[in-house]
C-alpha cells in the first residue's frame, strides 16, 4: 500500500470513530440549532451515491470546512453549517455559502439552465432574489440531503488555528488532483462544475485541492476525535 493509500485509510478509520457518536452522521436537513453543536469545529460531508473506490458501504467525504479562522471572526460551527442548509423553508442564500454557490453552478450546468444573476455579487435586490427562490430550494434540498460528521476544536480564530490546519491537509490528502485513490462516481454532480477545482479533485472544495499534506496532522485530528 503506497503512503497515500495507507494515510487516507488512517483518515478514514479516525473519522468512524465519529460516526458512532450521538448525533453524528446525519443528513444535514435533520439539524438545528438546538441540536448539541460545539462552538468550533471542522465539518466533513459525505454525498448520496459517493463512495470510496471499491467500497459501496463506504461514503466518500466530498467536502471539508471550518469557520472563524480569521482573527477576531465570531462565527459558531453551526452558523456555517446553517448557512449551507439553507432555511427550514427550504430557501437560502447561495452569496452566504461558497458551498451553495458551487452546487447551484453544478445543478445549472447540468441542467443546462441559465441563471445569469447566481453568483453575480456578495448581494442583490429582492426582485433577483425572489426570481432565484425556485434554485435556491434545489440547492438546499441537494445540500440538505449530504451527511455530515464534525469534530470539536475549542482553539481561538487565526490562520495557524488546529483547525485550519485539519482543514488544508485534510483537503489536501483526500483531493484527485494530487492522487486519484478514490474517485468520484461517473454521475457525481461535481463532474459538472464550472470550476476545474471542484472537477480535478473530486472535493466541493477550491483551496487546497492542489497543495500536498503533512501526514502528522492525523495524529492532530485523532487528538481531537478521541478528547
Amino acid at each position: 500500500m503506497d503512503t497515500v493509500s495507507a494515510d487516507l485509510e488512517r483518515l478514514y478509520a479516525i473519522l468512524s470513530h465519529l460516526q458512532i457518536q450521538p448525533g453524528q452522521g446525519h443528513r444535514l436537513s435533520e439539524y438545528t440549532g438546538r441540536s448539541d453543536w460545539p462552538e468550533r469545529g471542522v465539518y466533513f460531508f459525505r454525498e448520496p451515491g459517493e463512495t470510496r473506490s471499491g467500497r459501496p458501504d463506504e461514503p466518500r467525504i466530498v467536502r471539508v470546512g471550518t469557520h472563524a479562522v480569521s482573527a477576531n471572526a465570531k462565527s459558531t460551527l453551526w452558523g456555517r453549517l446553517r448557512a449551507h442548509r439553507g432555511g427550514r423553508d427550504g430557501g437560502g442564500n447561495h452569496r452566504g455559502s461558497i458551498f451553495r454557490l458551487h452546487v447551484g453552478a453544478a445543478l445549472l450546468a447540468r441542467d443546462k439552465t441559465e441563471l445569469a444573476s447566481w453568483g453575480d455579487g456578495p448581494s442583490a435586490p429582492r426582485s433577483i432574489r425572489d426570481a432565484e427562490a425556485g434554485h435556491e430550494r434545489r440547492v438546499s434540498e441537494y445540500i440538505g440531503a449530504m451527511s455530515v460528521l464534525w469534530v470539536a476544536i475549542p482553539d481561538e480564530p487565526g490562520a495557524g488555528s488546529a483547525r485550519s490546519v485539519i482543514e488544508r491537509n485534510t483537503i489536501a490528502l483526500l483531493s484527485n488532483a494530487t492522487s486519484a485513490v478514490d474517485q468520484p462516481s461517473p454521475g457525481w454532480l461535481g463532474r459538472h462544475s464550472p470550476r476545474a477545482e471542484i472537477r480535478a479533485s473530486g472535493l466541493w472544495n477550491l483551496n487546497y485541492v492542489g497543495g500536498s499534506y503533512d501526514p502528522a496532522y492525523l495524529d492532530l485530528l485523532e487528538a481531537f476525535t478521541s478528547s
